[in-house]
């Protein structure tokens, strides 16, 4: 038997003051129940029982240990109860990473539904423009835009993100509009710094054909919100999810350029840890982020 069972056994035996009914309320032999007793004693260097032909009564040691040991099992009782709850209802603290533009504009608007949906989770949203370390910093879901998953990781993607090309009419006035990917190389160009690429922007051609343009321009930046204000101030021509740039472009307020070209294919992705075992909080909330955000 493995040690917490002889403390359950001597647990059992001292409520009970009988080897002989502590081994029918376990389904064990006698025999069995000596052997575990008196493991637990060779285990401790300490005798636990008195025992005599009339009576069996707890030493000093025994005493101490019955109380300690007695508290302990109910400690792990309560513990595999409270987990088995976990395992089936979402609840509990809930840690979730995203880039500042996509928690603001995508995920803040839901998150009254989703609490609303499940009471018992505690949501902890931290916004953070770099590449967040899932594992080492203890989240449990990263909500990110990129082209591929990370192989270390479980990914699950939400929806399909489309790319805008987009440029002030004050800077398009003043230096023209960009007709081709190439026309970049002579424009003021905003970059996103945790970019693996910041200063290289793909295109595909109407033809299918993939091309790279190095670009470069007054300000480089880890934060989108900064980059579309440099836009919208006229300070050059930047690359942005189109769900971020919408309502500037319905208001006339950044212009959508080289609308023939796509760039590469982004996504919305829930990334986490593992698949095995997975926390109903996780999963409640990676469903709910389908179903909101899927199409």
């Amino acid at each position: 038997m493995d040690p917490v069972t002889d403390i359950a056994v001597f647990v059992r035996v001292a409520e009970l003051g009988s080897f002989t009914r502590a081994a029918d309320a376990l389904e064990l032999s006698k025999a069995a129940v000596s052997k575990s007793i008196g493991r637990l004693e060779k285990r401790l260097g300490a005798r636990l029982l008195n025992r005599t032909t009339r009576k069996l009564t707890l030493t000093e040691a025994g005493d101490t240990f019955f109380r300690r040991g007695a508290a302990a099992l109910a400690e792990l009782a309560e513990a595999e109860q409270e987990v088995g709850q976990l395992s089936h209802t979402p609840r509990g603290l809930l840690r979730v990473t995203a880039p500042t533009y996509l928690g603001t504009v995508t995920l803040a608007p839901l998150l009254r539904e989703f609490q609303k949906r499940y009471p018992e989770v505690s949501l902890d949203l931290n916004l953070d423009d770099r590449k967040v370390d899932l594992v080492q910093e203890r989240f449990d879901v990263a909500v990110r835009i990129s082209t591929m998953p990370d192989s270390s990781l479980v990914s699950r993607r939400l929806a399909p993100v489309s790319i805008r090309i987009v440029g002030s009419p004050a800077y398009l006035k003043r230096r023209g509009t960009p007709k081709t990917p190439a026309d970049l190389r002579q424009h003021e160009c905003l970059t996103y710094s945790v970019s693996p690429t910041p200063n290289e922007w793909r295109f595909r051609t109407p033809r299918g054909r993939w091309v790279s343009v190095e670009v470069n321009g007054p300000i480089r930046c880890n934060n989108d919100f900064v980059l579309k204000q440099a836009a919208l101030d006229g300070l050059g021509i930047a690359f942005f999810p189109a769900f971020f740039v919408e309502r500037e472009i319905a208001e006339g307020r950044l212009v959508p350029i080289l609308k023939d070209y796509d760039g590469p294919a982004f996504f919305i992705q829930a990334v986490y840890a593992s698949r095995h075992h997975l926390p109903p909080k996780v999963r409640a909330f990676v469903d709910f982020l389908v179903e909101h955000l899927g199409s």
